[in-house]
């Protein structure tokens, strides 16, 4: 009912507030409004073309505004209207209430024309007809009795290549429809108060990884229903000596979609046989006929907030905050298993089975904020900040008895729940000379964080802090700063998280010599630099440097084999280059250019099912992305207030390798480096003609050329059926676009 009532105050004082400010005359009323005709012709049907826009054709309406000054201060701006990515907005202002309203539509594409088996009969619901599942499994036991061995990749793709053939094909895409309305009730009076609704609606599907076992995993399209509302009021007392603050939150998630339950292609009746996770094969060929996975629960949290600001002699000021959110959760556990040919020890399918109903999950977090600044001297500045924030878990453990691998088998593993939880303490400080025209910055930061249920207990980054502004000139100014740091740990214990949700931990599946990349020592180096030219007031250019590097070979060796194992190295160097030339009024051109080059380098060891502590089963990833891009653009008065031209262009092209390597004589020694490693290229010219008819009308054409290049081999001409697997191979690869528009404007 509280929510309700803030949401109806909120939108009732919006709908009043415009039709009350339309109705009223205003000192000045301002409007535009742009129609036009467009027309895409994209040369295939890749989503990465729509991937985050909408491009239609036929009529379009890019943009509408109604503004007016009075009384009554009102802005309603619409963008792309009509469209699943336009945005509405509107701002009314009148003594004492202020409203502001955004609405945001924002598609979000994957892929086209995916290949499916499965047809959605009902929410969370993928089904293959019985005739098909039963027409597989009927095959399978024919040539098992037969010849085990028989039942291979070639005799699967056989089975299963007509059906995919003829079989359904989705688009794989969401919308996210995101509302916000805003009042301020006496803005800018000592007493200002605000009460605020969100509410974001995700509708479509995605991608998702689903399975029966090593040799039958199914890809699937995860349906998408999910909503998320937040509901707020806060207030602020302003007097000369500072200000009081608080604010409560309460947010809510709701997707009704509880479950994902899909049919397995190869069977259409239940079995189980202790090798059924690895079928269909020559080991076994049971399994369940249907799957079922469980999905983001519905969940809530309850936030308040309280602050103050001081205002302190010598131009100082300090600030604190403290939170308190409490976050909920009770989903309905699921059963074991969806197979109801596992009836022993336990019977799957009942829920009364499970040693729990629901997870009845508490989270409780403490955040705590303080800020400092001063500048004692009219020179000298100091600022120092610490952060604190507390993930308490409350939740209570669970302990199952086993679990069901794959809905195929039983297993007499008993794992209990665990309820990760952290705490990070952030800080930093920074003191700042003025010597005239340099001024120099020396700071640190300290970084700590206590972790529960995880490899190591603490974690602490201590980081100097230097960094220098020099202005020897009037048209020239460099910056340059530069981190340097360490991360050091305390102990490091491989199987404690992973022997964490085990009831009775066995032999360690992970490599011992292993090390978690946000839980390693490592060093830190960060340097960033940026100058800036306007060596007459035409021109303007600005060059800067970023260089980042994580170095990891602190951590100690603790192989046998004299090698650290784990991400070992991280380096990111970019370089920017930017100018604008606007000699007059008529014309300008401004480009830009960037080079960026990314790379990391791991080591690990393949294993199989127990752990190798063989080195020669060791591989190395060097990983290594490069990319330029470029840019451009000019505008140009062509006849004073008659007729302007614009045009912009943009070049990118990442080219990535990923350099795996395997020595001679291991377990692997079959590693090769893959060059088409995400590698893109896009390329994006456009430009407009527009023309002033009269003083409120002006009609522009235009239109823009796009050409978009991957080459991946995990993404790009993916099979539907490959051994054990099943995939989507939804269409997010190469095109081709042309795309032209004539527009009216019209503005009054």
């Amino acid at each position: 009912m509280r929510r309700f009532l803030l949401v109806a105050l909120a939108w009732g004082i919006a709908g009043t507030a415009l039709s009350q400010a339309i109705a009223t005359p205003s000192t000045f009323t301002l409007g535009r409004i742009d129609l036009g005709v467009q027309q895409a012709d994209p040369d295939t049907d890749s989503s990465k073309f729509e991937e985050y826009r909408d491009v239609p054709n036929g009529v379009v309406i890019p943009f509408f505004q109604l503004l007016g000054e009075g009384k009554w201060r009102y802005n309603l701006v619409a963008e792309n209207a009509l469209r699943s990515d336009g945005r509405y907005r509107l701002f009314v202002e009148t003594e004492p209430v202020r409203v502001k309203l955004d609405y945001n539509r924002i598609p979000h594409r994957f892929g086209n024309n995916a290949r499916t088996l499965l047809e959605e009969t009902g929410p969370g619901v993928l089904e293959i007809s019985d005739t098909l599942q039963r027409a597989h499994q009927t095959a399978l036991e024919e040539q098992f009795a037969a010849n085990p061995t028989g039942i291979n990749f070639a005799f699967l793709s056989n089975l299963v290549t007509p059906s995919l053939a003829a079989a359904n094909t989705i688009d794989l895409a969401l919308l996210r429809e995101r509302g916000r309305a805003e009042v301020d009730l006496y803005p800018g009076k000592p007493l200002d108060v605000r009460l605020t609704y969100f509410q974001e609606r995700r509708t479509g599907n995605r991608a998702a990884g689903t399975s029966f076992g090593f040799s039958n995993v199914v890809e699937t399209p995860e349906p998408i229903d999910y909503r998320t509302e937040e509901i707020g009021a806060s207030a602020e007392f302003t007097q000369r000596w500072g200000l009081v603050r608080g604010a409560v939150r309460y947010n809510t998630f709701e997707n009704p979609i509880n479950t994902l339950t899909f049919d397995n292609p190869f069977r259409v009746t239940d079995s189980t046989d202790p090798s059924a996770y690895t079928g269909p094969g020559s080991g076994s060929i049971g399994g369940a006929a249907r799957g079922r996975v469980d999905l983001s629960a519905d969940n809530e949290a309850l936030t308040g907030s309280l602050g103050f600001q001081l205002r302190l002699p010598a131009n100082s000021r300090f600030t604190a905050d403290v939170s308190l959110s409490r976050w909920t959760q009770d989903d309905r556990f699921m059963p074991y298993s969806t197979n109801t040919a596992i009836v022993t020890p336990v019977v799957a399918t009942d829920l009364n089975a499970l040693p729990a109903r629901g997870l009845d999950g508490e989270i409780n977090v403490v955040s705590q904020s303080y800020f400092f600044s001063s500048r004692p001297l009219p020179n000298l500045g100091i600022t120092a900040r610490y952060r604190i924030y507390d993930l308490n878990n409350d939740t209570a453990r669970i302990q199952f008895p086993g679990y069901v691998r794959f809905d195929a088998v039983w297993e007499d593993i008993a794992r209990i729940s665990v309820p990760y939880a952290y705490k990070i303490n952030r800080g930093d400080a920074t003191v700042s000379y003025d010597f005239g025209p340099l001024t120099v910055e020396g700071g640190y930061r300290y970084l700590k964080w206590d972790r529960e249920f995880r490899d190591t207990r603490e974690t602490t980054e201590n980081t100097l802090i230097a960094a220098a502004d020099l202005r020897v000139l009037s048209w020239a100014q460099l910056r340059a700063s530069y981190e340097k740091g360490k991360r050091d740990r305390s102990h490091y214990d491989t199987e404690e998280s992973e022997d964490a949700s085990f009831v009775n931990p066995g032999p360690p599946a992970n490599l011992l010599e292993l090390r978690r990349f946000d839980q390693a020592e490592k060093d830190i180096d960060r340097f960033n630099g940026l100058l800036q030219l306007t060596p007459f007031g035409d021109l303007s250019v600005s060059l800067s440097y970023l260089y980042s590097h994580d170095d990891f070979s602190r951590e100690p060796i603790v192989a046998a084999s004299g090698l650290r194992y784990g991400l070992l190295d991280v380096k990111s160097r970019s370089f920017t280059a930017e100018a604008d030339y606007s000699p007059s009024d008529r014309w300008s051109l401004y480009g830009f250019y960037t080079r960026e080059k990314i790379s990391n380098f791991q080591r690990g060891r393949q294993s199989g099912g127990t752990l190798s502590t063989n080195p020669l089963d060791d591989w190395t990833s060097d990983v290594e992305d490069e990319v330029d891009s470029f840019g451009g653009g000019a505008t140009a008065a062509l006849v004073p207030e008659k007729l302007d031209f614009r045009a912009f262009t943009r070049y990118q092209d990442v080219n990535g390798n990923n350099d795996l390597a395997s020595p001679p004589g291991g377990t692997p020694n079959i590693a090769f480096p893959i060059s088409a490693f995400d590698d893109t290229k896009i390329w994006t010219l456009s430009g407009e003609f527009e023309y002033h008819v009269a003083k409120f009308w002006s009609f522009a054409l235009g239109g823009w050329y796009e050409d978009y290049e991957v080459s991946d081999s995990a993404t790009t001409n993916l099979l539907n059926y490959v051994p054990g697997s099943f995939f989507l191979a939804a269409n997010d690869g190469d095109y081709q676009a042309k795309v032209g528009y004539v527009r009216a404007s019209y503005r009054w």
